[in-house]
This record gives structure tokens, sequence and C-alpha cells, in this order.
């Protein structure tokens, strides 16, 4: 049985990848997500005002559900949208690495 931690390390390493900043080693599962999605919030501030083309590219990339992203962009309050898309990022790499940790058993 893989942890949760582990699956957190996991995600948490690759959103660090798709968004081109260091991610730093949390102990626990909360800390690691935590951590992340507050770099991962900057992050996607800074590109949907710089380059929204750049952001739409990665979440294309790493497969966040483009129907999500649209109902996200169109039903929420522009100060909320930063975080609910880091949410969805979230939520899918820790989705992709339960996949990974079970086919490799």
């Amino acid at each position: 049985m893989i942890s949760s931690d582990s699956l957190a390390v996991s995600a948490a390493a690759r959103i660090a990848v798709a968004f081109d900043f260091e991610n730093t080693e949390a102990i626990t599962e909360h800390e690691v997500l935590a951590h992340i999605r507050a770099v991962l919030v900057e992050r996607i501030i800074y590109l949907l005002n710089a380059n929204p083309e750049k952001l739409m590219t990665i979440l294309y990339r790493i497969d966040v559900s483009e129907r999500n992203v649209n109902e996200i962009f169109s039903k929420s309050i522009p100060p909320d949208v930063p975080e609910l898309i880091a949410d969805l990022i979230i939520e899918r790499q820790l989705a992709k690495a339960r996949t990974r940790a079970e086919a490799s058993q």
C-alpha cells in the first residue's frame, strides 16, 4: 500500500516540473500540498496576467479537464480562479500518482 504522503510528494514533484519551480520537500502530505498550492496559485496568477496561452498549454499537457477549467472561468469570480485551477491541478496529479502506484504493484 502506497502512503498518501508519498502520493502527495510524487504529485508535487510533477507539478513543480510542469510549472517550472523548485519543489521543497515537506514532511507530511498536508505540508507538501499546502506548499505546492501556495506556489502554484502565484504561478497561475502570473501566467493569467502575462501568458494565458502558456497556462492553457500546461493544463492541456498535464491533462486537466478542459470542461472543468472552462466552468471555473465562466462561473467563478476572478479572485477565486487561480485557487480553483490550482486545486484542479493538484487533484489531477494526485489521481495520476494513485494510478501509477496501483499499476506498479
